[in-house]
């Protein structure tokens, strides 16, 4: 998938069962980011056909692909594999 992280794992994408609480796609600017700093992170993941890591899962050796981001930028590579049924959705683990 062009990730350099382990979200494509034993055979599956793994992806949060939910949006975290201070997802980059709930409204508002709850991580504080630069102005255009997630039209960036979308414009590259979709470019690359990849995903955006979960911000909750960056510090742990297991990454989740972001919910929000799968829910409303699905590439094709996430499509394929949600049809393939290689999707595990996996609750994230507070750190």
């Amino acid at each position: 998938m062009g990730m350099k992280t382990n979200i494509f794992r034993n055979g599956k994408v793994h992806v949060c069962a939910k949006m975290c609480s201070t997802c980059i796609f709930r409204p508002g600017n709850l991580m504080s980011l630069e102005p255009g700093r997630v039209e960036q992170m979308i414009a590259q993941a979709t470019k690359d056909e990849s995903t955006i890591v979960c911000h909750q899962t960056l510090d742990q050796r297991d990454k989740l692909a972001c919910r929000g981001f799968f829910d409303k930028h699905p590439t094709q590579t996430l499509q394929i594999a949600q049809r393939l049924q290689m999707v595990e959705y996996v609750k994230v683990k507070k750190s």
